[in-house]
């Protein structure tokens, strides 16, 4: 397969890649190098003693790499690809050498096996065995959670509060351990509430009354209508299959994208993009996980109109959605989204939560708001009806300069306690908030 430069670096998972890629985009980086149809490969000097032994295979496109770095692809595959594609003539072509033979061998048996007949029966039979150890292992962790969640109501919030970090880390590695993700982080974000805020024992013991009520919920998932039990599901950390939400009968609308926002973690990237349907008049969340300094979709940038199919995922409230790629198109750039007052915004989310008590966030615009500084150095959005909402991040002197003293659209995320800000809309134009992350 021919490939570009523009094609290779496309690939680049973050910007810092792409430059040292295109550091390593020539001959003289490179002790050997050399090619086939379907490979190129090379050795290049690194930081180790030995050189760093790369391979791409054109057709994946896949990569190895000897180095340490836990980038897809690192910059060496990256630089590799260039090479190629940019080098007059391309790399020469060669046999393969010995070190790559476990690679492609690896390659082709999973290509292989990919082909090998499926027994339906055998693999229906291997599913539901899965299936019933996950379940045994999760019900496993969530009686543990519910061991300690009475040790944590016997000791009391001030008693818990002044606890280590480590109190909170370990019950959620038993989580993790359990296939109970989702638990796990709600056991970690409750460990990370103490001092935080002036109303910290407030939000800890509601935090800790929907934890109860999740494990409770979980006890009789059985008992749940359809859309409450998938959103249990979600909660503790059982996805729902792609094929599965993707069978889901699409709704196909153009969507304003409002807003993005990335969250940042030691681990991985996670970035929610927020959608409104013009038609539909219903909002959709677009989510994706990184990990390993692996890229992020950048299709649906805030501000423009994209006219998609969308694929919804069950659950009491469906927020979170699949686009059908080969139907999405941008149309033009966005006019005007959906405005509330802040009294409609928490009656919406007081709603919600009577069907889904868990509900965390709710995309919002709040209409005609003037950014205040207070005294105290925080930052709230005032309305016509005087109420105040307090503003998360540390956008209060931008959105101050967007909106010149004059009342705006600001279009984020409220948890009941704080608008997270993404975008701004004034005189009908929609404008991003520079890149949101948040560890």
């Amino acid at each position: 397969m021919e490939w570009t430069v523009e094609q290779a670096l496309g690939l680049a998972p973050d910007s810092l890649a792409a430059r040292a890629g295109r550091e390593l985009a020539t001959p003289r980086r490179w002790l050997t190098a050399g090619a086939t149809p379907q490979l190129v490969w090379g050795e290049t000097q690194g930081s180790a003693r030995e050189p760093y032994r790369v391979a791409v295979d054109l057709n994946g496109p896949a990569f190895t790499c000897s180095c340490p770095s836990r980038k897809v692809p690192c910059k060496h595959a990256l630089g590799l690809l260039l090479l190629h594609a940019r080098a007059q003539p391309p790399v020469p072509p060669g046999e393969a050498p010995e070190w790559l033979a476990n690679w492609l061998s690896t390659r082709h048996v999973r290509a292989a096996t990919k082909n090998v007949p499926a027994d339906p029966e055998r693999a229906a039979r291997d599913q539901a065995q899965r299936v019933r150890r996950r379940d045994e292992r999760i019900q496993a962790g969530v009686e543990d959670l519910d061991r300690w969640l009475q040790d944590f109501a016997r000791a009391g919030l001030a008693e818990m509060a002044a606890r280590p970090w480590s109190t909170f880390d370990q019950m959620a590695a038993r989580l993790v351990d359990a296939q109970a993700p989702g638990l796990a982080r709600m056991v970690r974000d409750l460990g990370g509430l103490p001092h935080t805020q002036t109303n910290w024992p407030e939000r800890m013991l509601i935090a800790l009354g929907k934890l109860t009520l999740l494990v409770e919920a979980w006890r009789q998932l059985d008992a749940l209508d359809a859309d409450l039990r998938a959103e249990v599901r979600g909660l503790v950390g059982i996805n729902e299959p792609r094929e599965a939400v993707l069978a889901q009968p699409p709704v196909h609308d153009t969507w304003d994208v409002v807003g993005r926002r990335l969250l940042e973690g030691e681990r991985m990237r996670v970035q929610r993009t927020w959608l409104w349907g013009t038609d539909s008049r219903r909002w959709a969340l677009l989510l994706e996980f990184s990990a390993g300094g692996q890229p992020l979709d950048r299709t649906w940038l805030p501000g423009t109109r994209v006219e998609a199919s969308l694929c919804f995922y069950p659950g009491s409230t469906p927020l979170r959605a699949l686009a059908i790629g080969s139907d999405t198109r941008v149309v033009r750039r966005t006019s005007s989204l959906p405005a509330v007052s802040a009294a409609e915004m928490t009656r919406r989310f007081a709603e919600l939560l009577g069907a889904n008590p868990w509900l965390e966030r709710l995309p919002v615009v709040l209409a005609n708001v003037v950014p205040e500084r207070l005294a105290q150095g925080e930052w709230v959005l005032a309305d016509a009806e005087q109420a105040s909402i307090p503003l998360a991040g540390d956008d209060g002197w931008q959105l101050l300069a967007l909106s010149g003293g004059r009342p705006i659209d600001v279009a984020g995320e409220w948890d009941g306690y704080r608008v997270w800000p993404l975008s701004v809309q004034a005189e009908g134009e929609l404008s991003a908030l520079r890149q949101q992350a948040a560890a």
